[in-house]
């Protein structure tokens, strides 16, 4: 005889446990771990973002230094062959600066003083832009390029004409922010009178690096007494 089991209708029935979901949080060694690779990406980024950037400048110098030849060269065509020189024509005052220099270009020559800028450059702000009255043009720190007075189309097509702004010496240093120190002592924009544009690898120790001559490395070009002659004259941007 089978035994039926009855069914307690008031016993619970049987419930299935819950699981709680638990909350997932970073320990401090993750936290730590995250952090120093974050690090270590940022580390490995910014010398190629620095590099990018600075070539960007140079590039932009560049454009603008070969709008500079062109008036120059514009200048010449209307002057015999000779590029401003060292004297104001009419009162015959020597020049101080590469600023008084450039002012025989405005406005027949170049129209903007835009293109008197060097990003980047420790000599001055970035030019107004004013130019109606004379004696707002290229003021002092509105032009950042040496320039090389006395020079003609006949000279030497690989004698530099223009070059960013030294440190006020005729030479470079690798502080970045000082004078001559704007693409950190590495290289120089260069000009010469033949036209081309170039960057020149610098030389020399850290606290005097110079622009090697053409086919002579181990002189400086800037040191134009050695080779261009005495009416040759470096002049720097006014400060």
């Amino acid at each position: 005889m089978k035994t039926i089991a009855k069914y307690d209708s008031n016993c619970d029935a049987p419930t299935t446990p819950v699981r709680h979901r638990s909350t997932a949080a970073f320990t401090l060694i993750e936290l730590m771990t995250v952090v120093a690779i974050i690090a270590i990406l940022a580390g490995v980024a910014m010398p190629g973002v620095a590099s990018a950037v600075r070539q960007a400048q140079m590039n932009a110098a560049m454009q603008n230094a070969k709008q500079l030849s062109t008036g120059l060269r514009s200048y010449a065509s209307d002057y015999d062959g000779i590029f401003p020189g060292s004297v104001d024509l009419v009162t015959e005052e020597e020049y101080s600066n590469s600023n008084d220099a450039f002012r025989s270009l405005l406005p027949d020559y170049i129209d903007t003083e835009r293109i008197f800028a060097v990003p980047g450059s420790s000599w001055g702000p970035r030019a107004d832009g004013r130019m109606d009255d004379e004696s707002e043009r290229l003021e002092a720190g509105e032009n950042h390029w040496a320039y090389i007075a006395g020079l003609t189309t006949s000279s030497r097509s690989d004698w530099p004409l223009i070059v960013d702004g030294t440190n006020g010496s005729g030479t470079y240093t690798r502080r970045a922010g000082d004078k001559g120190g704007c693409w950190e002592g590495r290289k120089a924009v260069v000009i010469r009178v033949g036209g081309s544009a170039e960057t020149v690898p610098l030389v020399g120790d850290d606290e005097e690096r110079y622009l090697p001559r053409f086919g002579y490395p181990e002189q400086n070009a800037l040191e134009l007494d050695a080779y261009m002659g005495e009416n040759v004259k470096l002049l720097e941007p006014a400060e």
